[in-house]
């Protein structure tokens, strides 16, 4: 892949049920950034959730891509998918977990995101559907900025 910057990443997500209160994550990682242009950008960072029924820890790759006024997010791991927000705009994939597949939609209500070469945001609020059902209205926040102590290195490459 080409050239990467090094850059920190804080990440707020709400998740909005009927009759229960507000479910917000935030945390704060490192990730990879490959800006080509203002109008095409990738970030790849990985997340780690306690699952609610087991407590054990759940690694995923995500992979944010930006081009062409879309932003698709890539999940990898034991849960994974594929989404792709735009706002007006529907999706529908599938979820895949250990104990099966499930259909799923997204219908995006807002989209932006302002990406640069050394720091940029990203807003999304979207509805989620599990099998044909409503499960949840959501919003992202993410925001990045690069880190000023490392040098941009090519894949393979190790920190100095």
């Amino acid at each position: 892949m080409k050239d990467h910057t090094p850059v920190f990443i804080n990440l707020l997500a709400i998740a909005r049920y009927d009759h229960t209160p507000d479910y917000p994550i935030q945390f704060m990682t490192t990730g990879k950034l490959y800006y080509t242009s203002k109008d095409e950008a990738l970030i790849q960072y990985a997340e780690s959730q306690q699952d609610e029924e087991t407590g054990e820890m759940i690694q995923s790759d995500i992979v944010l891509s930006f081009r062409n006024g879309k932003i698709t997010m890539e999940r990898k791991g034991d849960f994974s998918n594929t989404m792709v927000f735009s706002r007006g705009q529907r999706f529908e994939g599938v979820y895949h977990t250990p104990y099966g597949e499930m259909d799923m939609a997204v219908f995006t209500k807002e989209a932006a995101c302002n990406f640069g070469s050394s720091e940029g945001s990203m807003h999304l609020k979207y509805q989620l559907n599990i099998q044909g059902n409503y499960t949840s209205s959501n919003e992202l926040h993410l925001e990045y900025r690069a880190d000023q102590h490392q040098k941009t290195r090519k894949k393979g490459e190790q920190a100095t």
